[in-house]
């Protein structure tokens, strides 16, 4: 059986390391705060518009026009040009997608004209994303548009790209691979970041021969599948004189066996999970009959393999090299002692979607509770592991045990009971649909709570808050403490204010896009703390809405680019910002496995300034465990963490390169 049902790891290492070091902010602050999208426009006489503007400025006949100004035009039109001279794009392709249905086609036009300007008729749906697509350019998206009577000329300016071309073919017989995908992504950006789903994707022909077109200058990862061989990453430098690639592939390694039960002899059906550690993917199937399972074609590197059935878990870590094949594992259930207890607190309707867990160094399970709310896990492993109760996504509570070698033990799991938060959101005074919100408790407890979102009304309801304080967050707007004892109403109108800018290269106007945004407030003991966060469009702009008057810290970072970092002062109304940056790889971190000195493939970094949480990267490491981080970060405390690993924490780190040596968790 292939690796199927793909789940990404990466998300619930953040979750959980966001926990331990941040107290979660930087996962809540990627709840958006949706609004109607602006989108760059030229004036009407602005065909033969020349670039005249300073640096620190944008340019002066460039306006911005709410998305959501429509007439009883019913036309959808505008201009592609090139973003760095300005000059009209001739020949172009622009795909319209319906944002509101997914389920209406998309539409898809080619368009050869002299002066970069199009026309769009009889669009079945108004609210709608553009791609723009155009040979030696990037990929050009923009979404939150009204596509159907806008009275405004949409201005898509697409930033220069190039192109390149390859092989795909077999190690074993250098015969050309037909069918290969071939996708990239900047090195700098996760597999599993971002729309990672949309990437573009093309196929290699029956030589194996593929174009990839659209490529930004400097390093990209080239992510490579084929039937039946392993998949494969490949590192290049793009640019105008990038050699033609050969890329070879092999079948890969095998993982396979079959679970069994306490005797090691008789067959048991259940699943088989299979994660890869160092890339943070993975998923499960169901074996066969005789409890047998099988992974073919793998990469090399560090995998979980794990079995579970009638509520029993076992789990082995590998270490898989070349084409390996690792087969007759035998992976026995049942072999330790059980975990029983009862879950208590929840209402009669949520104890029947209780699941719970158990997540440690070695195991992992998961299995309901009964009427009573009774679980029994069994063949737990000895050492320490974490026993959660989730219910249905909507809160989760965990304790922390040590499993002893010769005993079974109780762990019971009482969900406090408390308050009722409830109110409304509103934006400039309108009901405000369908956002998240979240209560972040500012007390230690066990307890987790997702998020819920508002009515059609702008309403919202959170049931059996403890007792205790509370910063609640309204998608990026985060309110002042709330003391939750009693049932509590917390009306909110989020301030219809906006600071926006471009980020671009220095010394020019071409966009830089994907750079994240942060602001928070600068007052270290603010009775409000406010972090907002977004990232650059594909004409560079970012938006942050919902501020009051003060002094804030803004940051916008994209990795290769030097960190910008300033104190800023707001008030209403405020005029675009221009926020230039200048390239820069950042300062050298190489990350590897203090017991085996082998590289990690990907890890996380945690700013701390002072008592306060500053950045959460992402960190992208090559095959020697390589990565960078912001010499802008000088000064402060690093936390630096892996999934299965310790955090390793730098103090007021000097600006100089690392080179880190993270124990795992089971070695403490």
């Amino acid at each position: 059986m292939r690796l199927s049902d793909r789940r990404w790891l990466g998300f619930g290492l953040a979750l959980l390391l966001g926990l331990a070091l941040l107290g979660r902010w930087a996962m809540h602050s990627l709840n958006a705060l949706h609004v109607p999208a602006r989108v760059e426009t030229l004036s009407s006489n602005d065909a033969s518009h020349e670039e005249t503007s300073a640096p620190a400025t944008v340019d002066p006949s460039l306006q911005t026009v709410s998305a959501g100004s429509a007439s009883a035009a019913g036309n959808f039109r505008g201009r592609v040009i090139d973003a760095a001279t300005r000059a009209p794009v001739q020949e172009f392709t622009l795909e319209i997608r319906d944002t509101s249905d997914s389920r209406n086609p998309v539409r898809e036009q080619t368009f050869s004209t002299s002066d970069g300007r199009f026309e769009v008729h009889d669009l079945p749906f108004d609210n709608c994303a553009v791609i723009a697509m155009a040979r030696g350019y990037q990929r050009f998206e923009l979404d939150g548009l009204v596509c159907h009577g806008s009275t405004e000329d949409v201005t898509l300016a697409l930033r220069p790209g190039y192109t390149l071309q390859g092989r795909v073919f077999d190690e074993a017989t250098n015969d050309g691979i037909a069918s290969a995908s071939i996708a990239f992504r900047e090195a700098e950006v996760g597999r599993f970041e971002g729309e990672w789903r949309s990437r573009v994707r093309v196929a290699s022909d029956e030589k194996g021969s593929f174009v990839l077109d659209g490529l930004p200058a400097g390093r990209i990862t080239l992510e490579v599948d084929a039937q039946d061989h392993a998949a494969r990453e490949v590192d290049v430098v793009a640019g105008a004189d990038t050699a033609p690639l050969e890329i070879g592939l092999s079948i890969g390694g095998t993982i396979a066996g079959r679970l069994t039960a306490a005797d090691g002899v008789t067959p048991i059906a259940g699943t088989a999970g299979l994660f890869d550690l160092d890339r943070e993917f993975g998923g499960t199937n169901r074996t066969d009959d005789d409890g047998g399972f099988s992974f073919p074609n793998l990469a090399p590197g560090r995998y979980k393999l794990t079995g579970q059935a009638e509520g029993a878990s076992v789990s082995r870590e590998i270490a898989l090299s070349g084409d390996e094949r690792i087969e007759d594992i035998v992976l026995v259930l049942g072999a330790g002692h059980s975990i029983r207890g009862v879950v208590t607190g929840l209402r009669p309707e949520l104890l029947r979607n209780v699941r719970i867990s158990l997540r440690g160094a070695s195991d992992f399970s998961e299995i309901g509770v009964d009427d009573r709310g009774a679980y029994d896990l069994r063949g737990v492993r000895p050492g320490r592991v974490v026993v959660v109760a989730d219910v249905n996504m909507q809160r989760l509570l965990s304790k922390t045990v040590e499993m002893p070698e010769d005993s079974d033990i109780t762990v019971n799991l009482d969900f406090p009971a408390g308050a009722r938060l409830s109110g409304r959101v509103t934006y400039g005074g309108t009901a405000f649909p369908g956002l998240n919100v979240m209560p972040i408790p500012l007390m230690e407890q066990g307890l987790f709570l997702y998020a819920t979102t508002t009515d059609a009304d702008g309403e919202y309801v959170v049931e059996d808050l403890p007792a205790g304080e509370y910063s609640v967050r309204f998608g990026r707007f985060r309110s002042e403490r709330v003391r939750m004892s009693a049932d509590t109403v917390l009306d909110v109108d989020i301030p219809d204010t906006l600071l926006s800018g471009r980020v671009l290269l220095e010394g020019g106007e071409l966009p830089i896009v994907g750079a994240d945004v942060h602001l928070w407030t600068a007052a270290e003991s603010s009775p409000s703390p406010l972090r907002l966060y977004d990232h650059s469009n594909d004409i560079g702009r970012f938006q942050l809405r919902g501020l009051e008057p003060g002094d804030f810290i803004l940051t916008v970072y994209k990795p290769g680019y030097r960190m910008f970092r300033e104190r800023i002062s707001y008030n209403p109304p405020a005029a675009d910002m221009t926020v230039e940056l200048r390239p820069d790889s950042g300062v050298e971190v190489r990350v590897r496995d203090a017991g085996t000195g082998q590289p990690l493939q990907a890890a996380f970094a945690f700013e701390r300034i002072g008592d306060r949480n500053g950045m959460q990267l992402e960190l992208q490491l090559d095959d020697n465990g390589v990565g960078h981080v912001p010499g802008e970060l000088g000064g402060s405390t690093l936390a630096f963490a892996a999934q299965g690993y310790a955090v390793t924490t730098v103090q007021e780190w000097n600006g100089q390169e690392l080179d880190l040596r993270l124990t795992r968790e089971t070695e403490q």
